[in-house]
């Protein structure tokens, strides 16, 4: 133990929470063209977050946090993204950062929260060549790292660094640096989730010290660095598996905003020739199968997350075929989420084509959230059917 005083807080329900983001989804609505074009969450809707204790449900309530089961990430997501999915995505992106902190080493949990408990990480990714090498003591940063969603609001990242081996695949770690010791490059020009900053981080020669890196391998589900002050469940549950829904939650946001739009336009919309939109029986079985669609994507997510947590309860460490079958079925769950959303798009016509269309900017949106890595389909159904049959996991980190 780090010898902290523990005073546990009383944590809202979870109805309450759901009830604070759903009173959010017409505010959101409002802003969300504003965010896309500005490529940016308004402050407004950070404060109203952080107001509304979103980014508390995972953090250790040692530091104030609610320790809420990983399943709040789907439900929560799956409310603010009726409104904006860029939104959503901040709120998944931050939120999910003090899950996984509360997992690395207690020292480096007081240097997170110990002086500022409401400090919050983004997380970043090397795809251009950010690099990490062993040094005394610690390690050496050098380069750059993308993908940093929420990074304005930030204080610290927790950056994935892979350390190079002469045989096998590389060693993975989460690594937090404070907002100091990095700057921030303004690159993120994209057309989809444009609101959700996702810029990039420059490090140069910066020395991280070793009680600040986790080794991934630890946090496979079981037992981690951080549960032996942090004893919930919540943080022996696997992230690199049940925490992707930190991705497919905002995705299922996403579709269930698309669908309610298109609700509202056919409920009162006629054709050319007159005709109630709402009665042609096309129109129907697309709403239909659109919504039967992200339901079952929502019941697929949220099955996984009680299964996490009661395995995690029960001291058990998921098996590998078990971790790889939960990633494949948040992958999936996109699927059905982007289905769902193309199944509608014919609805939509020629007026849907403006550039203020809700309903365009969730396509957009949709085909942005699925396009990462844990949610590519092609490579995550590769993988799961790998280890299927006895065949090493292509991604270290599972």
């Amino acid at each position: 133990m780090d010898g902290r005083d523990v005073v546990v807080p009383k944590a809202p329900t979870r109805e309450a929470i759901l009830d604070r983001a759903r009173a959010m989804v017409p505010k959101l609505r409002t802003r969300a063209l504003e965010t896309d074009r500005n490529r940016t969450v308004p402050i407004e809707t950070h404060r109203a977050f952080e107001a509304a204790g979103f980014y508390k449900l995972f953090q250790p309530a040692r530091y104030g946090g609610y320790e809420m089961p990983i399943g709040m990430m789907v439900e929560v997501a799956g409310e603010l993204g009726r409104g904006c999915g860029s939104s959503a995505w901040i709120f998944t992106n931050l939120a999910v950062q003090n899950w996984i902190i509360g997992m690395h080493q207690p020292v480096a949990q007081e240097d997170v929260w110990g002086r500022n408990p409401d400090a919050l990480a983004a997380s970043s990714f090397p795809v251009k060549g950010g690099t990490g090498r062993q040094v005394d003591g610690g390690l050496a940063l050098n380069g750059t790292w993308s993908f940093a969603s929420g990074i304005d609001f930030a204080d610290w990242e927790n950056l994935q660094v892979f350390i190079r081996k002469e045989q096998g695949p590389p060693d993975h770690r989460f690594v937090l640096v404070p907002k100091t010791d990095f700057t921030i490059e303004d690159d993120w020009f994209v057309t989809g989730l444009s609101g959700t900053a996702s810029k990039s981080v420059v490090l140069e020669n910066v020395f991280v010290p070793e009680h600040r890196v986790l080794d991934t391998q630890l946090i496979m589900g079981g037992p981690s660095p951080g549960s032996a002050v942090n004893p919930s469940p919540l943080y022996r549950v696997p992230p690199w598996s049940v925490g992707t829904k930190v991705f497919s939650g905002p995705a299922l946001g996403i579709a269930r905003g698309a669908l309610e739009l298109i609700e509202e336009e056919m409920g009162t919309r006629l054709s050319v020739g007159g005709v109630k939109m709402s009665e042609l029986a096309t129109v129907q079985v697309r709403i239909a199968e659109a919504g039967a669609e992200i339901d079952s994507a929502q019941a697929v997510l949220l099955r996984d997350c009680d299964d996490a947590m009661r395995i995690a309860a029960s001291g058990e460490r998921p098996s590998l075929a078990l971790r790889a079958r939960w990633r494949r079925n948040n992958a999936f769950a996109g699927q059905l989420c982007l289905r769902a959303v193309e199944r509608l798009h014919p609805l939509v016509g020629a007026r849907g084509l403006d550039q203020d269309s809700l309903f365009q900017l969730a396509w957009r949106d949709m085909h942005a959230a699925v396009s990462q890595i844990t949610m590519a389909w092609d490579i995550q159904a590769v993988n799961a059917g790998r280890i299927q049959f006895g065949l090493p996991s292509l991604d270290p980190r599972l």
